[in-house]
């Protein structure tokens, strides 16, 4: 496949990729060997990865995961190319991987060479954070290795048997797959300003009602849903790694009001703030 593919950060056991895809012509791509285990976030684009049996739908909102040791190959039926984030890990952690998730359904389906999992703003989040430090002067190696474990475990714990979603048709596909794009990289973004539905809405270059049907469609989440759980992800995990008081943490994250923040925290993570900064000791 014709596409540039360059390393943006690589650890002890995995390395960063970012892919761009360059293809103008060609339909389906010529049978490519995956030597390594890895997890695809997609991020502009709609490409259909055929492996073995399964012909996944791919496009913004999805994360393919793949074993080592088979075959592939793609089909561009998109416009825009195709531009993934790439963790590719190494063999002999994959051996560690297989230790700790070998009970669960993608690694007991010997089927399931590759298979495709919807992301949630939770997922959406790790994945821009991890992007925004790797491209930092001075990346905390620590810091990002955690966020790549988070990533793994929501991803694997997350596999159900793959099902295109009949809501997401080819037309909608077509017409609005840059307006999700677009919109998703806004919020994460500038999740931490006072953005409105109509400020998200005119930078996606859609009315706010289309907009909002078009956003639920894709995502499952209203826009603002979307928006307070990226805020408590962001706080969740300054909560986890800072010891920044809650009332800066809760401020720093988008909340106008700290007894929201409190609030909102509670009925996501079950306990509050304190709470949840406790038991991370």
């Amino acid at each position: 496949m014709n596409a540039d593919i360059y390393t943006l950060y690589e650890s002890d056991f995995y390395r960063i990729l970012d892919f761009k895809c360059r293809c103008k012509d060609c339909q389906t791509s010529k049978p490519e060997y995956s030597d390594t285990f890895s997890i695809s976030f997609v991020r502009k684009g709609n490409f259909l990865f055929n492996v073995f049996r399964h012909s996944l739908d791919s496009y913004n909102g999805c994360v393919l995961v793949t074993k080592p040791g088979y075959e592939r190959t793609v089909t561009h039926i998109h416009k825009v190319p195709d531009e993934c984030t790439i963790l590719d890990f190494k063999n002999d952690f994959y051996d560690t991987l297989i230790q700790l998730y070998g009970s669960t359904k993608f690694f007991i389906d010997n089927d399931l060479h590759s298979t495709l999992v919807r992301t949630d703003s939770d997922t959406e989040f790790l994945h821009s954070l991890i992007l925004q430090l790797v491209k930092s002067s001075s990346p905390g190696k620590l810091q990002i290795d955690n966020l790549i474990i988070e990533v793994i475990d929501k991803v694997l714990n997350s596999v159900t048997e793959y099902k295109p979603d009949s809501k997401i048709h080819a037309r909608l596909k077509k017409h609005h797959l840059a307006t999700i794009e677009m919109a998703k990289k806004y919020i994460v973004e500038n999740f931490t300003n006072d953005i409105s539905l109509m400020e998200i809405a005119e930078y996606c270059h859609v009315s706010p009602f289309h907009f909002s049907r078009i956003f639920k469609a894709f995502t499952s989440y209203s826009p603002y849903r979307f928006l307070l759980s990226t805020r408590l992800k962001n706080a969740e995990i300054l909560m986890r790694s800072t010891k920044m008081p809650v009332t800066v943490i809760a401020f720093s994250s988008g909340f106008n009001s700290l007894e929201y923040f409190i609030s909102a925290f509670r009925q996501k993570y079950k306990c509050s703030p304190l709470k949840y900064r406790s038991a991370q000791l």
